[in-house]
């Protein structure tokens, strides 16, 4: 009984330790390794701005424009997401960045938090977006 409990101690914190993956999506008409960035400053917290300003040096005439969208603080009042709220896996927040030329959308990161959105998530995100993005791809 006592290693039942036990076990299943561990299971319970081995699940709530669950950390969120990105879902990325990169259009094949995307040209890699790109060149350079815009970045779309609207409705970016300022600490966010100077983070991604420390990160790269965006280009104000280049084609790409990168969009950055979060949410912080959702609540869903939902009945059908009980069973998500009441285990802890209904994201507190998400980040999204999200290359496009003009209107189309080339590259996307997408996660859900479980905690609000900071300066860490925008640099994990940036991250992976520079390796995906500025470094030569590999054909298979």
């Amino acid at each position: 009984m006592i290693k039942l409990l036990l076990l299943l101690t561990l299971l319970f914190f081995n699940g709530c330790e669950e950390k969120a993956k990105p879902r990325v999506i990169i259009k094949p008409e995307l040209q890699l390794p790109i060149k350079c960035l815009k970045l779309d400053k609207l409705d970016i917290e300022h600490d966010f701005l100077d983070e991604l300003d420390r990160l790269y040096r965006f280009d104000s005439s280049c084609d790409l424009r990168l969009s950055i969208s979060y949410k912080k603080n959702i609540i869903c009042n939902s009945t059908s997401n009980v069973s998500l709220k009441a285990t802890g896996h209904f994201p507190k927040s998400f980040l999204k960045l999200e290359v496009r030329k003009g209107m189309k959308s080339l590259y996307s990161y997408y996660i859900d938090l479980y905690s609000n959105v900071d300066r860490d998530d925008i640099d994990e995100g940036f991250i992976k977006l520079k390796r995906d993005l500025f470094q030569k791809s590999i054909k298979k």
